[in-house]
């Protein structure tokens, strides 16, 4: 029997990621890629485009974004 809470698709497949938020780009939902208790910060990833949000948590307790930026990859 399934636990409570939990969608049938999350039960037979396993829970997927914390999807909170929509991109600035494109719109479409994003997943948690980084968390950073020590300073504060998340970054999201967007599930379409790829765009990261960085996050921080402000004096209230709420995150507020920073900057949506896409990945930059070192040059070779």
């Amino acid at each position: 029997m399934a636990e409570v809470g939990k969608t049938i698709h999350d039960s037979l497949l396993g829970s997927s990621k914390d999807q909170k938020g929509k991109c600035k780009g494109c719109g479409s939902p994003m997943e948690l890629h980084e968390l950073d208790f020590r300073r504060s910060t998340k970054v999201m990833k967007c599930t379409r485009c790829g765009m990261l949000h960085d996050y921080k948590k402000d004096i209230i307790g709420k995150w507020r974004l920073l900057k949506a930026h896409k990945p930059e990859f070192p040059p070779r």
